[in-house]
């Protein structure tokens, strides 16, 4: 018996390690196996986990079964996915696997209930087809032969038949971004390295760099918010919804992988607080990463006739939003223009930084870009260009 999955992964930066939805299934799919090939039960089951890890490739690790019932004809297990530490919504999710003797040799695998299907292009898994992904299908394989090696089938038989379910997969799955990057009624089993970094931030932008990959399958045109400020902004256009993604503080990773994909057009509808951040060149918009809101906006105020005064109550502001009615009061608005147009020209210069650093010509060349300047509410305050109106501007990107 391998040693217990919380001893072997253990932690990182005082973080627990988990496991994935590939390495669930995988332990379910292997103790139904087990089960229909001896009568018996287990409490756990013992699994290799892949070569995309350095540090775990090729390590057993023992993971708890939570249920098995074994029938007449066939076997199921349960496993409960374990993400350690990391913000996951599919932790503590049950996935199933259902073992039946087949007639024909080798491991079919199938899904059911709560597995999703994908829809769209840009996955490892064609459409058409259950969201289990090449290396937790190869897992799952891996497992069940290993007791088909050792195992004498009934007359009749040569191979197993392995179904996934999920019951409460398509309710988990509404809470991720399955349906944005083409899987529909489920979850996903996924996962290289079949282990789970408790690191929130590396999962989301790989999740962030998967979806843009989908998008730009199908859009040239593209939109980069940071969150519930640009979706009311959009939700009052008529626009494509998987046309745009919400990055959150990450904008300068959005517009790299925007760029890296090809897409001609990027348009960012922005809070005025983050829109001055990018003026200022701050391209991770979190607080750790520096803050110029306030010097960004009175500058441009200045520049578009603030007296010395103006800009002395912009600098004692405590939010970027509190300087929309100042502004609108002093007829000043061309301000928010301004810092639109500034931060589309720093949105210009670090693509052209990054692309240089990549060698990249193509692919990689920069799109075109143009900002706007959003309230709280999500209206516009000012963009960049030379669009007559936002009307125009917004016909132009969406």
């Amino acid at each position: 018996m391998a040693d217990d999955y919380r001893e072997v992964l253990g932690r990182a930066d005082g973080l627990r390690r988990g496991f994935t939805t590939g390495t669930t299934a995988s332990a379910a799919a292997k103790a139904a196996a087990a089960a229909l090939l001896s009568g018996g039960t287990s409490e756990s089951v013992t699994i290799t986990l892949p070569a995309g890890s350095k540090s775990f490739s090729g390590k057993e690790i023992d993971i708890p079964v939570n249920s098995c019932v074994i029938s007449v004809k066939s076997a199921s297990a349960s496993v409960l996915k374990d993400a350690g530490d990391d913000k996951d919504d599919t932790n503590g999710l049950e996935i199933f696997a259902e073992a039946k003797f087949r007639s024909l040799p080798g491991i079919e695998i199938t899904a059911g209930e709560g597995i999703g299907r994908v829809t769209g292009f840009g996955l490892p898994v064609k459409p058409g087809n259950p969201a289990i992904n090449p290396v937790p299908q190869k897992m799952i394989r891996n497992g069940v032969e290993q007791l088909l090696d050792h195992a004498l089938l009934p007359d009749g038989f040569s191979g197993i038949g392995i179904n996934i379910t999920a019951p409460e997969g398509r309710t988990v799955a509404a809470k991720t971004w399955n349906s944005r990057i083409g899987v529909e009624g489920g979850i996903s089993i996924i996962g290289t390295s079949g282990v789970v970094e408790p690191r929130s931030e590396k999962a989301f932008l790989t999740t962030l760099g998967l979806v843009i990959k989908v998008a730009a399958a199908e859009h040239e045109n593209f939109t980069i918010i940071s969150g519930y400020v640009g979706e009311r902004f959009m939700s009052e256009l008529d626009a494509v919804e998987n046309s745009r993604i919400a990055v959150g503080d990450f904008i300068g990773f959005g517009l790299e992988q925007c760029a890296r994909r090809g897409m001609k057009k990027l348009f960012l509808p922005l809070h005025i607080g983050k829109l001055t951040k990018i003026a200022a060149g701050l391209f991770n918009t979190h607080c750790d990463f520096g803050d110029a809101r306030l010097e960004t906006l009175a500058a441009a105020a200045g520049a578009c006739g603030a007296d010395t005064v103006q800009i002395q109550q912009l600098l004692a502001l405590s939010l970027a939003e509190e300087s929309v009615s100042l502004l609108n009061n002093w007829q000043l608005t061309e301000t928010f223009n301004l810092v639109a147009e500034r931060a589309k020209w720093r949105c210009i210069k670090y693509l052209e930084k990054s692309a240089a650093g990549r060698r990249e010509t193509s692919a990689g060349a920069v799109p075109v870009i143009e900002t706007a300047a959003l309230d709280l509410q999500g209206q516009l305050l000012g963009w960049s260009g030379d669009y007559e109106t936002s009307e125009e501007l917004c016909k132009n990107f969406l």
